[in-house]
């Protein structure tokens, strides 16, 4: 393609494949080409300015990720789940529970989940200890979920609660519907869009298209009127004569 680039070639070829007919998403089309999605996004709208070759139809998206927390989440567990594993059979002081892996973070989720118990009237103060005999990750299996691409099989309250607590990032995509123009060709020539004194002397312009002259633009506002010399007073004789 005359003054394309290599990923707006690759975009319309990719277009012309018989799997393109219904048309590509930006999204998916980026990561076949292994390009980054803005730099397809570029090629679109390069496209977009040569008229009919395609139609791209803008389109937005949700995704989720995981943020920091979540990722660290997803390698060691939640809070709760650390806590209660860490805390043994006898159970421990409040004071030296909130130290352990998941410590203070983790109580207040796991006293709600019903996992642990506090003894308050135990000898030496109140003793945090296990309610259950054994519990299960799900915030960490919700996690590798999303991770694997599987966030709509986790359900909504879920997410929802994953993202209160700042472990799954709610994210916006903005993405194109893209199929094939009226005007549709791998090879499409970049209109030109001036008429130069060697194209008319050599009549190599009846070959070449040129970008349609759009009639509705504006043009540059005029530059202010000034008064006349006589109009403006009398003249400053430091000024020297008129």
């Amino acid at each position: 393609m005359a003054g394309g680039n290599q990923g707006t070639l690759r975009l319309l070829e990719r277009l012309d494949q018989p799997g393109a007919s219904g048309g590509l998403c930006s999204i998916q089309a980026a990561a076949e080409l292994g390009v980054d999605h803005q730099t397809l996004v570029g090629a679109v709208k390069s496209l977009q300015a040569l008229g009919e070759v395609i139609e791209a139809e803008a389109r937005t998206a949700t995704r989720w990720e995981l943020s920091p927390e979540g990722e660290e989440v997803l390698r060691d567990g939640s809070p709760e789940v650390r806590l209660f594993r860490s805390l043994p059979e006898e159970g421990l002081p409040q004071g030296e529970a909130m130290k352990l892996p998941g410590g203070s973070l983790g109580f207040s989720k796991a006293m709600a989940n019903k996992w642990v118990r506090l003894d308050k009237g135990a000898p030496g103060g109140p003793r945090v200890l296990r309610a259950v005999p054994s519990v299960q990750d799900t915030v960490q299996e919700h996690l590798g979920q999303v991770r694997t691409g599987g966030a709509q099989a986790v359900p909504e309250r879920d997410r929802s609660e994953l993202k209160r607590r700042k472990l799954l990032l709610e994210m916006t995509l903005k993405s194109y519907w893209i199929r094939k123009g009226s005007a549709f060709s791998t090879a499409v020539a970049r209109p030109e869009t001036e008429l130069t004194p060697e194209m008319i002397a050599t009549g190599s312009w009846r070959q070449l298209p040129f970008k349609p002259y759009n009639f509705s633009s504006l043009g540059l506002p005029p530059a202010c009127g000034h008064l006349h010399p006589l109009l403006k007073g009398p003249a400053d004789p430091s000024s020297g004569p008129l």
